[in-house]
């Protein structure tokens, strides 16, 4: 039920904006602000032996090998030593994103079209029994309106690592043009008194597989 709801609340927050940037001449048929330029990574397939056989771009800087160059960082958020298991970036990999209680981490802008619908990455619970990661797009109208969205379902997570489940981003949705495209960025939240790892972050381009 909550799930539900959750997924209510975003479908009418989406349909407010919508409507909004519709009802004036100045959004010229785009609702959501158009990308100037867009960083895109190679194409991998990094979830294939969890049966999703979809090419994925990294976000940038998203398996923390390199820092966390253009990422928001609060909180304590940090990047540590260890690596998501399955190692799908490179067996050399070996580090990934710690977010303890009450940090935040906010990703450099990647551009999301009507072909972008997925975003997902791995995750690990470090404690809390009932936590749960919050994921949120932020997304910005033709008419200067920025509002962060839930991207559902989030993780409700593991002790273990773990590949998410893929979560439709739907902003994607409000482009409306095949060719035009977005920036947005994504927030992870751990919630409920828990602390989270993440690590290699990726969003689905299917138009180009």
């Amino acid at each position: 039920m909550q799930g539900k709801l959750g997924r209510t609340v975003a479908a009418a927050f989406i349909a407010a904006i919508a409507s909004a940037a519709l009802a004036s001449p100045a959004s010229a048929g785009l609702i959501t602000s158009s990308a100037g330029s867009c960083y895109d990574g190679p194409l991998t397939q990094p979830f294939k032996r969890f049966g999703d056989n979809a090419n994925y771009k990294l976000v940038e800087n998203g398996s923390f090998e390199n820092g966390t160059g253009g990422w928001t960082l609060s909180g304590g958020a940090k990047v540590v030593s260890g690596n998501e298991s399955y190692k799908v970036g490179g067996s050399t990999h070996s580090r990934s994103l710690s977010l303890p209680f009450g940090s935040r981490a906010v990703t450099p802008y990647v551009c999301l079209g009507m072909h972008e619908p997925t975003l997902r990455l791995f995750a690990r619970r470090q404690s809390g029994l009932l936590t749960t990661l919050l994921v949120e797009v932020q997304v910005k109208t033709s008419l200067g309106i920025t509002a962060w969205l839930p991207v559902l379902p989030g993780d409700l997570g593991g002790g273990s690592w773990h590949p998410t489940v893929p979560m439709p981003v739907l902003v994607n949705l409000l482009t409306l043009s095949k060719t035009d495209r977005t920036p947005v960025r994504f927030r992870f939240t751990p919630l409920l008194l828990g602390s989270w790892q993440i690590d290699d972050v990726y969003v689905d381009p299917f138009v180009r597989r």
